[in-house]
């Protein structure tokens, strides 16, 4: 098991993570958000800069890690 940072479906696409963010790790496809594991080095500043507290650490398994 592996953590990594998710952003959930109840995002407002406020775009104050991936502006923050000093990976570059969070990415942007219209409204929808994600954090790419490869870059995100867990640092968390997105988790604090979160209006909603909707990005979490969630562990995955590492063999589903490059289906997302």
């Amino acid at each position: 098991m592996k953590p990594v940072l998710e952003i959930n479906n109840t995002c407002i696409s406020c775009d104050n993570c991936r502006l923050i963010c000093p990976e570059n790790a969070v990415l942007k496809n219209g409204d929808e958000y994600r954090i790419e594991s490869w870059s995100c080095t867990l640092c968390q500043l997105c988790v604090e800069v979160c209006p909603i507290d909707c990005i979490k650490v969630v562990e995955v398994d590492s063999s589903d890690e490059f289906i997302n």
